[in-house]
């Protein structure tokens, strides 16, 4: 007779949600056994609690619910995890709701009574199934993040500087906050190259890089290499005065780092209701190219 007092090794977090003692606890043993954390809900809404909250790998999930029944509660959890993966438990007078559950996104269905190997085999299924649905979704996030990526610097990059200004933007008006913006570029940074080398100019951009996100508010503000050995970061909230003192950070920081004769000139620009997009990108730019033609290594800020 097979020992079941030696757990297998771990395989994921499994919730079961349904309203019967009996049967959250035959099934939590079976799971168990299995190598599987085993957590359960009574009730359509405790269920979605506790999706949202354990994340587990796999639902196990009763058409027949007190409260909001099994398919709302599936929709619940879909629109918390998309690829949350959820198996309906439904008696044969229920298989039509089940069907309906499926088209919902449901990944699979037992119907009761179960028989355990079956119940376990369709777990390991759906276990499986998930764990390839969550590579998936990352090697597609790190795909977007590739798409959006300076390679060099790390900063987002020209192309997802406009999006984010435009969103950016909508959210100013929305919620009535400031928005800056610095636009700033290498002071005389093609006789640096010439002098010592692409080689060392890349370490030059790398290094502003590292300034840009060290000295912007982190999950707040936004970095960007905007092209070539130019530069941006959009400050979100920041009057012109707040912005002033991030651009000054961000100046002092590059001339003392350990790279000889470089510096940046920084345009500062806040939004004002007058303007719109390109004025604001503008203003940023012609703030900078006054601060590159008074002789770099300087803030200067656009006309109010």
């Amino acid at each position: 007779m097979e020992d079941r007092s030696v757990r297998k090794d771990y395989k994921g977090k499994v919730l079961i949600v349904d309203d019967v003692p009996d049967t959250r606890e035959i099934i939590q043993k079976l799971l168990s056994y299995e190598g599987y954390e085993v957590i359960t809900a009574s009730t359509g809404e405790e269920g979605v609690k506790k999706a949202e909250k354990e994340k587990p790998e796999v639902i196990l999930m009763d058409i027949n619910l007190p409260g909001i029944d099994g398919t709302e509660a599936l929709k619940r959890v879909k629109e918390l995890n998309p690829i949350q993966c959820v198996i309906m438990l439904t008696a044969y007078a229920t298989l039509d709701n089940t069907i309906q559950a499926l088209k919902e996104g449901a990944s699979n269905f037992i119907k009761k009574p179960f028989e355990n190997e079956h119940l376990v085999h369709i777990v390991n299924q759906t276990l499986e199934k998930y764990l390839i649905l969550k590579e998936k979704e990352k090697l597609e996030e790190e795909v977007r993040r590739l798409s959006i990526t300076d390679d060099l610097t790390g900063l987002y990059n020209h192309r997802h500087f406009f999006k984010m200004l435009e969103s950016e933007m909508i959210r100013r008006e929305r919620q009535k906050t400031s928005l800056s913006l610095l636009m700033f570029d290498i002071d005389h940074f093609k006789r640096y190259n010439d002098l010592y080398g692409h080689i060392e100019g890349d370490r030059v951009l790398k290094k502003i890089g590292e300034i840009v996100n060290h000295s912007i508010r982190n999950n707040v503000d936004t970095g960007y290499r905007y092209g070539g050995d130019e530069f941006a970061a959009l400050l979100i909230g920041a009057t012109r005065d707040q912005a002033l003192h991030i651009a000054e950070r961000i100046r002092s920081m590059i001339e003392g780092s350990e790279f000889e004769k470089i510096t940046v000139s920084i345009g500062l620009a806040e939004f004002d209701e007058d303007s719109d997009l390109e004025g604001f990108v503008k203003s940023a730019d012609n703030a900078m190219y006054v601060a590159k033609y008074s002789g770099g290594n300087q803030v200067h800020t656009s006309n109010p």
